[in-house]
């Protein structure tokens, strides 16, 4: 590659523990940043269900793209 990449893609959060999947976001998001400074975007790859939008846009995401199968977030973080 020639250069660093600037993009985490997110593929799935998912868990049965109330509050775990943001817990498990931003202790990700905090690990990348410390460890690859050179990202500084932050996308899912989520289904198109009601429960993923409340869950992303609850947890401070932002939609970025609705494509036909999936919704991208972007975590501005």
């Amino acid at each position: 590659m020639d250069h660093e990449p600037n993009v985490a893609v997110f593929y799935t959060i998912w868990s049965y523990k109330p509050g775990a999947g943001r817990d498990l976001i931003l202790t990700t998001v905090n690990y990348i940043k410390s460890n690859k400074p050179s990202i500084n975007r932050f996308i899912t790859l989520s289904p198109t269900t009601e429960m993923a939008r409340r869950f992303h846009l609850k947890n401070g995401a932002v939609v970025f793209r609705d494509n036909q199968e999936t919704v991208n977030y972007e975590y501005v973080i």
